[in-house]
């Protein structure tokens, strides 16, 4: 052995052929395998790292094809799906088009009819309102006559009404303090000195009624007061039947 000779581990087996491929294909030569077998660090790092990478990518090999085959799977089926909408837009399109068409004919026809029915209600209660001077017109009269003649009988009749009435509200009068009493004892027997008397509601009836007044004659203008707010209330609604419409 010379001194300029150094030692090397003879490599018998070749395939060239097969070589070539196996850098072709897999990326590996030999020279590079030998070379990190002999401790060749820059061999030994591209071998490392190129066995980290395969590694990591057998570990990930089935995950992905699975993800993969589900893109290709689904991708496929949204296209199919998409595809049958399309087709039934296609189908359906005009059927549509047509029903709003006739929905807008429909709804022409609908306001037509409001418009219709609102003058008719207005025709309506403007006969009404006509009829109702008629009748308070015919009402006061009859009040007048009624007042001047002085029916005794009549009176006395509407009197004796009031009385009854009065009666009605004393004795409705009477229920209510009575049950206003009760509740009051009912809290201070449960809560004792901390009973919120102040917020037991105390009903309180109205002192007369049907226009009895204190001295127990009967008074006409309640009467006529309460036919003014009666008349008054059907205004009212109509009215609000008007503007809703």
């Amino acid at each position: 052995m010379t001194n300029n000779q150094q030692p090397r581990i003879k490599i018998h087996v070749a395939a060239p052929d097969v070589s070539r491929a196996s850098q072709t294909i897999f990326g590996l030569d030999t020279d590079v395998i030998i070379k990190a077998m002999m401790g060749d660090e820059e061999a030994t790092t591209y071998l490392a790292d190129y066995a980290n990478i395969t590694a990591k990518a057998r570990k990930n090999i089935k995950p992905v094809l699975k993800q993969a085959a589900t893109i290709y799977d689904g991708t496929k089926d949204i296209n199919q799906a998409v595809l049958y909408l399309l087709k039934s837009a296609a189908k359906n399109g005009g059927q549509i088009v047509q029903m709003k068409g006739q929905a807008l004919v429909l709804n022409k026809q609908w306001m037509n009819f409001l418009e219709q029915q609102k003058q008719k209600i207005a025709n309506d209660l403007t006969e009404v309102d006509v009829k109702h001077a008629q009748q308070i017109n015919l009402l006061t009269a009859q009040h007048q006559v009624n007042l001047r003649l002085g029916n005794i009988a009549y009176r006395d009749k509407l009197t004796k009404m009031g009385d009854r009435a009065q009666q009605k509200l004393a004795a409705m009068q009477t229920q209510a303090d009575r049950e206003y009493e009760a509740a009051r004892l009912a809290a201070i027997q449960r809560d004792g000195s901390q009973a919120n008397l102040g917020a037991i509601p105390q009903r309180t009836v109205p002192g007369s009624i049907g226009g009895v007044n204190g001295s127990g004659r009967f008074n006409l203008s309640g009467i006529t007061g309460a036919i003014g707010g009666f008349f008054r209330g059907v205004g009212n609604f109509f009215g609000r039947l008007m503007r809703s419409l």
